[in-house]
């Protein structure tokens, strides 16, 4: 270690006992903090757990007042005796009271006398129906959670079933979650906090302005966890930390959940802690300071030529060294610089003198492939002026005098592909004149039709279609050439419907053409596939397949370039 790193670890060394002292103390009065807001939370719930069980037996006597009216009692002695005029006034009367003890009370709620004799239903609410599944239910006689239709609108509710004094009556109290929800409102005002009511494996119960992820996501928490009848426990959330207290109904079995985010209660504490480490670091800082003052003439000039060294070492050539002025270390400097400016020179060097061999390469690649076209048409015309088959004579010169006033453009090695597209319908026109027991489609999406490739790249895919695919196979021969684009990369497909090949020799073929130059080996398929590689490398070249049970597939590969600006 040199003499700068001594002197910052013995400043840290000074440091560290007062951060730890500190974080002990920091880390106490967060949890006085967490205890205090737990209890504070604890005797809320504990308030609003009173107001709402006060609420819920408020509502529970009201059902047991309304069952005792004497109306109701008339109206059951009278259904086999009394006309049926008088038992409809009866029927008022009692809805009378049910609507008066309705309003007694500060909830929404609903009391409805269900009459198993008759399967008659008695309520304020009308589209109450008698339902003898719906009140013989096992858990009728506790606190559940129901849900309900009216006119097209799904309510719910918790609703409590109960035997009355008066036989062939069940009295239902019923109240809408809006009531909790309305509570649930007023515990969240004045905090940041979120309460709910929650059960397993039900809907929770939540404000108007609730955050549904966050207590979708506190649920989730919930759900895993053995619940006690009341506590508090820490979650970690993808937002923060959060303490949650709970507690239980003991009429509805509910939980009371309230969510309490630690972030919000802890910023003042933070603060403070950002305070006193900021403080350490500006004191940590100055320390350092004054270190480099001391060494700035010795230390910062050796890392500079380190950080130097290691550009060039990865490359960055055109790296250069700041001098100093009045600095021994300014010949070095000035060395380095040098150094780098002749190693920059010869790299630049040698890669022109690589482009220009990558160049000839794929001059002398095209010219391979010219008299191979070339051969082919020779033979061809000699065969057909021996047939005396003027026409044929005649077509075969005029497409061949197109074919070369395109490919002895020397003085551009590139062509667009509608160019060479249009090269193909040559060659295929005569081809198919001279064996006419094949047909040919061609599908070059229009919008490759103006990419750049070299000269006479796709020609030889065709001829060799032609050869093997056709001129080898005893049925009425097709060929494909269509185009692709994705993935990064272009294709232009040939295939065709010939007795293609086993795979065994499609693999030997494969490695074939990436091999060097074999003097045996076939120009036209390795040719097209090294002037890829040389052009575009990365994933560019030829790759065969076989696109049915018979017929050979060449897919002719290459990048998207970008054009230098």
């Amino acid at each position: 270690m040199n003499t700068f790193g001594k002197i910052i670890l013995l400043v840290v060394s000074l440091l560290i006992p007062i951060i730890l002292l500190y974080g002990y103390s920091n880390q106490v009065s967060v949890n006085v903090v967490r205890d205090t807001i737990e209890d504070g939370n604890r005797n809320r719930l504990s308030f609003f757990m009173s107001q709402m069980e006060m609420m819920i037996d408020q509502l529970t006597k009201y059902s047991v007042t309304a069952s005792r009216d004497y109306s109701i009692r008339e109206y059951l002695n009278g259904q086999n005796t009394d006309s049926r005029l008088i038992q409809l006034q009866r029927q008022s009367r009692i809805v009378e009271m049910l609507n008066m003890q309705i309003a007694t009370s500060a909830w929404n709620n609903q009391i409805i006398l269900h009459l198993p004799d008759s399967k008659e239903v008695l309520s304020t609410d009308y589209s109450v129906q008698y339902d003898e599944n719906y009140i013989r239910s096992p858990e009728w006689r506790k606190w559940t959670h129901r849900s309900a239709v009216t006119f097209g609108i799904t309510q719910t509710f918790f609703s409590r079933i109960k035997e009355s004094d008066i036989p062939n009556l069940l009295v239902e109290v019923r109240f809408t979650d809006d009531n909790l929800r309305n509570m649930l409102n007023l515990l969240k005002q004045g905090g940041e906090h979120e309460p709910f009511l929650y059960q397993a494996g039900a809907e929770p119960i939540i404000s108007y302005t609730a955050d549904r992820a966050l207590v979708s996501r506190t649920v989730e928490r919930l759900n895993r966890a053995e619940l006690l009848p009341g506590g508090s426990l820490t979650i970690d959330l993808d937002d923060g930390k959060y303490i949650v207290n709970y507690i239980r109904s003991e009429s509805l079995g509910w939980f009371l959940v309230d969510i309490v985010p630690l972030q919000s209660i802890f910023a003042p504490i933070v603060t403070s802690r950002n305070l006193f480490y900021a403080s350490i670091c500006l004191l940590m800082a100055l320390s350092i300071l004054v270190t480099l003052l001391l060494y700035r003439n010795v230390q910062r000039p050796i890392q500079m030529l380190i950080r130097g060294v290691q550009r060039i070492k990865d490359g960055k050539y055109s790296s250069r060294l700041k001098k100093q002025t009045n600095n021994e270390f300014d010949f070095l400097f000035h060395s380095f610089n040098e150094m780098a400016e002749q190693i920059g020179d010869l790299i630049e060097k040698v890669y022109k003198e690589t482009l220009r061999s990558k160049e000839a390469t794929l001059k002398q690649l095209q010219s391979q492939i010219n008299p191979h076209f070339l051969y082919n048409c020779l033979f061809y015309i000699k065969n057909m002026a021996n047939l005396g088959d003027k026409e044929a004579v005649v077509a075969m010169a005029l497409n061949l005098g197109e074919y070369y006033r395109y490919s002895t453009r020397l003085e551009k090695p590139t062509a667009t592909l509608a160019e060479e597209t249009k090269l193909i319908e040559n060659y295929l026109n005569i081809q198919t004149m001279r064996m006419q027991r094949f047909h040919y489609e061609i599908d070059i999406a229009d919008s490759m039709l103006s990419l750049e490739i070299p000269r006479l790249l796709v020609q030889p895919l065709v001829e060799n279609a032609v050869i093997h695919g056709v001129e080898d196979s005893v049925q009425f021969g097709f060929i494909r050439i269509a185009s692709e684009q994705g993935d990064g990369l272009n294709r232009i497909i040939v295939e065709d419907n010939g007795p293609g090949m086993d795979k065994a020799k499609m693999v030997e073929l494969q490695r074939k053409v990436a091999l060097p130059k074999d003097e045996n080996a076939s120009f036209g398929l390795w040719n097209t596939h090294q002037r890829l590689v040389h052009m575009y490398g990365g994933r560019s070249g030829l790759y065969f397949s076989q696109p049915g049970p018979n017929g050979f597939r060449v897919e002719m590969v290459w990048e998207y370039r970008k054009e230098a600006t």
